[in-house]
């Protein structure tokens, strides 16, 4: 396919459509292709330049080319300039004098290099240890805040037609973890970005090495960087330790345009930028959180561990940057109100800090409550008799019809082969468990989704040709949903509170003392222990709070759950404490359960620990923030 520049803007196109005059224009280049409407005529499509310093756009910033190309119906695009200044330490400050000044008319970079070009708007977003969730980040977002920070970037010959979020920042440790503010005093800390980075080595007594993206670690004692460019860069070789719940800022991140650039525009094309900055967030959102995790596992598969701040050492480590966020608020009371803004925000999100897990052994990541009733699915023979080796049932170009029962925690397939009214035969009896979008069947493990009316499975493993092809070659279509009135465990957040007199029921009992421990609270601060745990997709988060209610809490124990008939079992429940051998694991443990308006009240079944009796079983959990 041929390839046209011009002024800096690179199109590709058919040969027939370089027939086409091209306009250049100072916002990249306008030129005409066939009609991808399927028309005959000829549409005008202005694409424009985007440095990056990467080989590739993340996730983010796609999903916003890619909103930009939709609301546009093909006409507007973004094209990106890959490797930009790489190797560069000021990659991003240099990046940005290349816009300003008319060498490429556009480029995304991180926020927190904003300052560099004396931006500083945007410092409140990455105060360090503030915004440490994407729970956090998502509410900064969907109020706007980021848009109104970019405003400011006017003055400066630069126009942000986007800000995104992004995954976190998290500290690398390469040869011991750095969970504490001693843990960084005298230790060279390598940083990219701007002021905030650096104040933030400096606050906490570290020495700053800036760095290049993609730099080597040699020399280093720990980097702050996010999860997946850790895995990425084969840091994960190296370096064997990441904070799993020190989330120093998140790494959003805003695309430019020069003023040129963007006057050159029509009122359309900018209302198309504007709209789709505001449109691709959920998506961009999405794709930093699955960053996150998704890199967490991998990195795990490379044997680095990520071992957890405890509450105490997260409130010594913001304690030592203060004095950064003094900093921010000296340079400009906006930035002064900003941080009291955000502040306020937490407070409301009442999120603690996102903590990176390494999946329970044998684990597979996943998705939701799995859809009990009944299911059918017609299948050409023809698609098993390609299966080499295997029983070869059915008349070679006749159908054969199956039905999928799903009932508690068992699955069953019948058959009726060649005929609808053909005697029905089992052919697949196994119990399930499924953990977000994934599902264990005995052997078989599949991806699995659900739209309300077709049930579907891909990438299946550990079973025949003959096995794969009955469960994933068409969808499972719902006949027979659960009986009304079946009772189900809504997903999302639940709250009960421990007495003082609650914590010592397990008093004196061997090896039961964990209800008894005490948390980071004030002296004399009575012993109400205040719970929560919440419900997503399979995975079960509890925390734990004695200051209030509503104060951030800290983790203490996270597995897997399932619901089916009446039961709720947890099972691999491993606590994100330090606590001694033998104690730090739990499951599985198996309750009754009744919900009725908010309120689930779980009755266990068998054996439990005191503790465990305690925590889970002891008060109703009521429902106080449903998902989504």
């Amino acid at each position: 396919m041929p390839t046209v520049m011009t002024a800096g803007c690179l199109v590709k196109r058919s040969t027939w459509a370089l027939l086409a005059a091209v306009a250049v224009v100072a916002a990249g280049c306008t030129t005409t292709e066939p009609d991808r409407a399927g028309g005959r005529g000829l549409q005008e499509v202005t694409v424009l330049e985007i440095a990056q310093p990467d080989n590739a756009a993340p996730a983010q910033v796609q999903a916003y080319a890619s909103e930009v190309e939709k609301q546009s119906h093909g006409a507007l695009r973004l094209h990106f300039n890959d490797d930009w200044r790489q190797g560069e330490i000021l990659f991003e400050k240099n990046t940005l004098e290349d816009v300003t000044s008319g060498r490429v008319p556009g480029a995304w970079v991180g926020v927190r290099s904003l300052d560099l070009i004396g931006v500083t708007s945007f410092q409140p977003l990455v105060a360090p240890l503030l915004v440490d969730s994407h729970d956090m980040q998502d509410r900064i977002f969907s109020e706007g805040i980021p848009l109104e920070m970019a405003r400011s970037l006017e003055g400066h010959g630069l126009m942000a037609v986007a800000v995104l979020p992004g995954p976190m920042r998290k500290v690398l440790g390469v040869r011991r973890p750095f969970r504490e503010p001693v843990d960084f005093w005298g230790a060279e800390l390598g940083v990219q970005g701007g002021d905030i980075p650096e104040a933030t080595a400096k606050a906490l007594g570290a020495t700053l090495t800036r760095m290049s993206s993609g730099a080597s670690l040699s020399g280093l004692d720990a980097y702050e960087q996010q999860v997946d460019s850790i895995f990425g860069s084969f840091y994960g070789l190296e370096a064997r330790y990441v904070t799993a719940n020190l989330n120093l800022w998140p790494a959003a991140m805003t695309v430019v345009l020069n003023e040129a650039a963007y006057r050159g525009l029509t009122d359309a094309q900018r209302e198309v930028l504007r709209t789709a900055a505001t449109t691709a967030v959920p998506a961009a959102l999405e794709a930093a959180r699955t960053e996150d995790v998704s890199a967490v596992a991998k990195l795990c598969g490379q044997d680095v561990a990520f071992p957890a701040s405890s509450d105490l050492q997260l409130a010594a480590l913001r304690q030592a940057v203060q004095p950064v966020y003094n900093q921010i608020a000296a340079v400009d009371p906006d930035n002064a109100r900003m941080l009291d803004r955000l502040a306020a925000l937490r407070a409301t999100v009442a999120a603690p800090p996102d903590l990176s897990v390494c999946p329970m052994p044998g684990a597979v990541s996943a998705r939701g409550s799995f859809p009990e009733g009944t299911y059918e699915m017609a299948l050409d023979n023809d698609a098993r008799w390609q299966c080499p080796g295997g029983p070869r049932q059915g008349t070679p170009g006749r159908r054969s019809w199956f039905s999928l029962e799903v009932r508690g925690d068992k699955v069953t397939i019948r058959q009726r082969v060649d005929s609808q009214t053909a005697p029905k035969e089992s052919a697949y009896n196994g119990a399930y468990s499924t953990l977000r979008d994934r599902i264990r069947i005995d052997s078989l493990n599949a991806r699995w989704s659900f739209d309300g009316n077709a049930l579907r499975f891909s990438d299946m493993t550990g079973g025949s040709c003959g096995e794969t092809v009955i469960w994933t070659t068409k969808p499972w279509v719902l006949r027979t949903p659960p009986a009304a009135g079946a009772p189900v465990v809504p997903e999302g957040t639940y709250e009960t509170v421990l007495s003082p007199a609650d914590r010592h029921l397990c008093d004196g009992q061997l090896g039961e003392y964990l209800l008894n421990r005490e948390l980071f609270v004030p002296q004399d601060h009575p012993r109400t222990w205040y719970l929560s745990f919440t419900l997503d997709g399979g995975v079960v988060t509890e925390h734990e709070s004695e200051v209030s209610p509503t104060a951030i809490a800290r983790m203490g124990w996270v597995g897997s759950y399932r619901v089916y008939g009446n039961t709720f079992e947890l099972t691999g429940l491993r606590s994100t404490a330090n606590y001694p051998a033998g104690t730090d694991r739990r499951g599985p443990m198996t309750a009754t359960f009744t919900f009725v308006g908010r309120t689930l009240t779980l009755t266990p079944v068998g054996s439990w620990r005191c503790e465990s009796r305690v925590l889970w079983t002891r008060h109703p959990w009521t429902l106080t923030k449903r998902a989504p």
